[in-house]
């Protein structure tokens, strides 16, 4: 998921179960942790890691409440690796909240270990009633049965670009390939009379934690033609890295750094340097669009896909379906699912991107209203006919392999042995590819046929 947060809860299988076993979790902040019984009234606990879903939740619980007087709710919002973190303690033992929203490396783990139910036949046939794809109704999909709703979508990043310094730097128009974001990056990026970087052309994800790295080199990765993982004809995993294009991928992040010196890891990064004019490029997702509104109102910004590999490559964008779940050990759960319907209705659909930024997965919304006051959510909202779609794979070990990968590619993108010495990136690409493989035998995942 495409968060402003710097890492995720490693959270397996084998540790969820534990906790099921154990005595119980201490506290979640203020909020009571303790079984709720059954009752005429009935309050829903609901738990988030978007601080900024809060407001949308609430809004959405008072419209609700309005229609069923005898139903209150409470919303919960932290951090991200905090919500996970609480949940995989709380959901095990049974006090954790009615409702949830979190992303496939922790629902994978509470699915297996029997603390999410199969969806009730009204939620299946409303989740296939046509408001959602077929490719989102399969990622909600395991062994043959659906599990959550759609909330939102986590990623579908696209490139922000500033049409200002673009101007200035006399490039007409958007980068459509690598190549041309390369050349124009190499225009818009500026030096003070030191030498050191006071805007960087575009700003990369080169350091931080978790498995978020990983996903934005993915950018690259997929649009190169290779893959983390692939599935073999065993149902089995093996990397798919390991060859010219992960070594081209890994190849133009550390000449973005080391030889065109297009970015720095010194320098402002990310939506805050896209904001205050630090950077002239970013590969992001429609959360952004928030940000600006808050802090640069005034920001003359364009949105557009992240740039093809080649101009024969096609457009690819990641896609991160987000979830809403009901406890598989809630109290309350026939007043659960009704309220996620509600929650996931056109009308409420449309108010989570128009609050919040975070796009719906629904797709049968109307966005002219957005799209008059916003325009910057086309390419989130409508993406250009042709687009190639990716997503993550809904593995336990998933993060894993994405975490331990993140590790080494921050060292890989500063390392000077790496800089203009093709053999080293292919020992660097060949040490991660092992690596994955190896968490994929030790999660007896692994087939290399």
């Amino acid at each position: 998921m495409g968060t402003r947060t710097t890492g995720r809860a490693k959270i397996g299988r084998r540790t969820v179960l534990k906790l099921a076993a154990g005595a119980g979790f201490a506290g979640a902040g203020s909020i009571a942790l303790s079984p709720r019984p059954a009752a005429a009234d009935t309050t829903l606990a609901i738990w988030t890691g978007f601080p900024e879903l809060q407001p949308f939740y609430e809004a959405v619980a008072k419209a609700y409440s309005a229609a069923h007087a005898g139903v209150k709710c409470t919303v919960f919002s932290t951090s991200l690796r905090e919500a996970e973190q609480k949940l995989s303690a709380a959901v095990p033992t049974g006090t954790g909240p009615d409702i949830y929203d979190i992303g496939t490396n922790i629902s994978v783990n509470f699915i297996e270990s029997g603390l999410i139910d199969a969806n009730p036949a009204d939620v299946d046939a409303y989740l296939k009633s046509g408001a959602w794809n077929k490719f989102v109704v399969d990622f909600f999909t395991l062994n043959g049965k659906t599990y959550g709703l759609p909330l939102m979508e986590g990623s579908k990043a696209s490139m922000f670009y500033n049409k200002t310094m673009f101007k200035e730097a006399g490039i007409a128009n958007p980068p459509t390939t690598m190549a041309e974001c390369v050349e124009a990056a190499k225009k818009l990026v500026k030096f003070d009379s030191s030498g050191k970087m006071i805007r960087s052309g575009i700003s990369l994800r080169l350091s931080g934690q978790g498995s978020g790295i990983t996903e934005k080199f993915r950018y690259l990765l997929e649009g190169a033609g290779a893959s983390v993982i692939i599935k073999t004809a065993s149902g089995k995993y093996h990397n798919n890295f390991d060859n010219d294009a992960g070594r081209g991928a890994l190849q133009w992040v550390v000449d973005a750094v080391q030889k065109w010196k297009i970015d720095d890891p010194k320098v402002q990064h990310d939506a805050a340097a896209f904001a205050a004019g630090t950077t002239a490029m970013l590969w992001r997702e429609a959360w952004v669009i928030g940000e600006i509104h808050d802090k640069a109102p005034g920001l003359d910004y364009g949105v557009v896909p992240i740039p093809k590999w080649t101009a024969s490559s096609p457009y690819r964008m990641l896609l991160q379906p987000w979830g809403v779940y009901v406890n598989g050990k809630s109290a309350n759960k026939t007043a659960a699912w009704d309220f996620v319907k509600f929650l996931t209705n056109p009308e409420n659909s449309f108010r989570i991107t128009d609050m919040t930024g975070w796009v719906t997965e629904r797709q049968d919304v109307d966005w002219k209203p957005l799209l008059a006051k916003t325009p910057q959510f086309e390419t989130f909202v409508s993406p250009p006919k042709g687009m190639d779609y990716y997503v993550e794979p809904i593995l336990a070990p998933w993060d894993e392999i994405q975490s331990k990968m993140a590790d080494k590619l921050t060292a890989a993108y500063i390392d000077p042995a790496l800089n203009g010495n093709p053999a080293k990136v292919a020992d660097a690409i060949k040490a991660m590819a092992a690596q994955t493989d190896q968490i994929l035998k030790d999660a007896d995942m692994y087939s290399a046929t």
